[in-house]
């Protein structure tokens, strides 16, 4: 246990404790304090990602990406609101811009939303020549489309959402993280990527470079 020593009933982060029982009676050493704070943060960071999972690109699904460049990858999409039950392949006639989420992740929860004024700021101006897919790294067993369709709803998603739980589009462009966000031509080339949260206008701008080329 990290939290693992006692003093007059007051526990220690990683083990940081004073050389006697009475705390007030001796001064700890600042950096023993922040190698336990920084020890504890570790710990917690684990249990996060334990819990949501880490996205990543094993041997195989990068050997499978590279040797199939130039084939469209295709990922399964569920019957929710602006997406169909089916599958998305990418990249598509005109210009796809790809998310990639975890529910459980602050930062996704809010560049739903987001995306959303893009979408459609840009459907309304150019139509079928746009086309937004929004896929998580979860498994259907970790995450059935029930939850997934009410997660979705509920943070205003309204075009195609789906599942890339081998990474395999991720491996593709060479995504790691969320939310990551990419805009993809029609020859299935990335034309921009951001980590993080990404604002309305930067999709937009970068949406309309790539229709551009």
């Amino acid at each position: 246990m990290l939290l693992s020593s006692h003093h007059n009933g007051i526990a220690t982060a990683g083990g940081v404790s004073s050389s006697s029982g009475d705390w007030g009676g001796q001064s700890v050493r600042r950096r023993d304090i922040v190698a336990g704070v920084a020890s504890l943060g570790a710990f917690a960071s684990g249990v996060a990602l334990f819990q949501i999972g880490v996205p990543s690109i094993d041997g195989e699904n990068r050997d499978e990406a590279a040797s199939g460049a130039d084939s469209p990858v295709s990922v399964e999409t569920i019957d929710a609101r602006g997406s169909t039950d089916g599958a998305a392949s990418v990249p598509a006639d005109g210009v796809t811009i790809l998310t990639f989420f975890v529910t459980g992740c602050g930062q996704c929860q809010t560049q739903i939303p987001k995306l959303a004024v893009a979408h459609e700021k840009l459907t309304d101006e150019y139509g079928a020549a746009v086309h937004f897919l929004s896929v998580t790294y979860q498994s259907i067993d970790r995450l059935p489309p029930d939850e997934l369709r009410d997660w979705w709803e509920h943070h205003e998603g309204n075009w195609a959402v789906g599942y890339d739980p081998d990474s395999t589009l991720a491996a593709r462009y060479g995504i790691v993280g969320y939310p990551v966000t990419t805009v993809i031509d029609a020859d299935g080339e990335s034309q921009f990527q951001e980590t993080g949260v990404t604002q309305p206008d930067q999709i937009v701008e970068a949406v309309e470079s790539a229709l551009d080329r």
